[in-house]
């Protein structure tokens, strides 16, 4: 028992020598995830935790649209910002906005959408975003219910809500007709008020189901076999369409396929193995004694990070380049941009250069490096969208996002494959990565030198 407890507590000390991996991953790491995947799921549980941004084109621009729009900013889930097509078009193509909705030059808000008529509004949206698609039209459905329901609560708009059903329906009313209709619903809104008929009625629906099914005669059930039939021999309904979504294909923007949104993601992927594989194998040849051996050489320490760095950026590159030529001949990704898919990987490649050496630094043995650089490498793709979608994000951990290298990586592969950025448009995406990049060497750097003087 005392050998045990003897190579238990080398084991144990040698783990402590390494400080910074000790603490990482026995502290550091698990609280770092276990509030990051509590935030995210408390957003998802609690809904969406951050204001949707979506353009508004309002060709209408009438008090029916205007109010229509405060009643969507009130509530609380999208923030609408009025602009022309072709700007609301582009901030979609750009990723800057997640989507645009249309407001045609007739628009009004009619009590048919109690009876399934869809929102006379034309939503588009940024094709890499789609599952925001149908929370967004959720929030525009509700934004219209409570307009409906505030106008009708209301004796002085009221009338202009039946008006505008009825003609949708019936055509126009005459005077007599539109009388008694106005005293049919008085008198549905004063049965309304009285809430214990209601639970009455309620009430008595469950003693008769209790009571088991109810004894019909031959001519309902003759009736009910008739209309079943009738059903049956109709077909099912045809589904009708709620809200008439603009073909992406209209703006000139859209991917044509689904492995064109998922490419770009994937290459990250790849680029962040190669950085972690990269940055261990730079502690397994100091551990070696390699690196060592090229210090007393003549060769200089300039000379000497150049050349790893170097390594890292072509087989970036080449990963990159193979990825890509995959895409395109195996699965129909188009290049529809090549000076900005050349400035996008370039400017991702020598990113990587710089995270690479940072990762190096994070630790003095190969496990310890290995598992910080993943660690690193996990939480800067869960900022920038690579692991959660960022509208599950909570506002400021979206905001944090921008500090990933991640995000702008994406955005700028995107640029180039799909998106057809400009090299104006690619160019922040792009220096923001070469910024990002030369930080991280720096401070790899500076940590690296200083450990070589103590």
């Amino acid at each position: 028992m005392r050998t045990v407890l003897i190579i238990a507590g080398k084991d144990l000390l040698l783990a402590w020598r390494d400080r910074f991996g000790f603490i990482w991953w026995m502290i550091t790491f698990p609280l770092l995830i276990a509030v990051l995947v509590g935030l995210i799921f408390a957003s998802v549980l609690g809904g969406v935790s951050k204001v949707t941004a979506v353009a508004v084109v309002d060709e209408a621009d009438s008090p029916a649209s205007r109010a229509f729009a405060a009643a969507v900013n009130e509530g609380g889930m999208l923030h609408l910002t009025r602009t022309t097509r072709s700007a609301a078009r582009d901030a979609v193509r750009r990723g800057k906005m997640a989507a645009f909705i249309e407001v045609p030059a007739d628009f009004e808000v009619s009590p048919g959408l109690l009876f399934g008529d869809p929102l006379p509004i034309a939503l588009g949206v940024d094709p890499a975003r789609r599952s925001e698609a149908m929370f967004i039209e959720a929030a525009l459905y509700e934004a219209a219910m409570a307009l409906l329901r505030q106008e009708w609560m209301d004796p002085a708009t009221r009338p202009r809500l039946i008006e505008t059903w009825v003609r949708e329906r019936h055509g126009t009313l005459s005077p007599l007709e539109r009388g008694s209709l106005e005293a049919a619903i008085a008198v549905v809104d004063r049965l309304a008020l009285d809430t214990r008929r209601d639970f009455v009625a309620l009430g008595r629906s469950a003693s008769v189901a209790r009571q088991g099914p109810v004894n019909r005669g031959p001519a309902s059930r003759a009736y009910s076999a008739e209309a079943a039939a009738s059903a049956a021999k109709a077909g099912p309904a045809a589904p009708r369409e709620r809200l008439r979504v603009i073909p992406v294909a209209e703006a000139e923007v859209r991917p044509r396929s689904s492995f064109e949104v998922c490419f770009p993601l994937g290459i990250l992927w790849g680029l962040l193995g190669l950085a972690a594989e990269f940055a261990i194998a730079n502690v397994r040849e100091r551990d070696a004694g390699t690196l060592q051996r090229l210090r007393v050489a003549p060769i200089g320490r300039w000379q000497i990070l150049l050349g790893n760095g170097l390594a890292a950026f072509v087989a970036c590159l080449g990963v990159v380049l193979f990825l890509l030529a995959v895409g395109r001949v195996a699965f129909g990704v188009r290049l529809q941009n090549m000076d900005v898919l050349a400035m996008a990987v370039v400017s991702t490649a020598l990113c990587l250069v710089g995270v690479t050496l940072l990762l190096s630094v994070l630790g003095k043995t190969e496990s310890a490096v290995g598992g910080a650089a993943w660690a690193f490498l996990l939480v800067m793709a869960m900022l920038g969208g690579g692991m959660v979608p960022q509208m599950f994000l909570p506002g400021w951990m979206d905001t944090a996002g921008n500090v990933s290298f991640v995000k702008w990586a994406i955005r700028a592969l995107e640029g180039g494959i799909w998106r057809e950025f400009t090299v104006g448009e690619a160019a922040w995406p792009c220096a923001i990565l070469l910024v990002q990049g030369v930080a991280c060497g720096a401070v790899g750097l500076m940590i690296g030198s200083r450990r070589e003087r103590f």
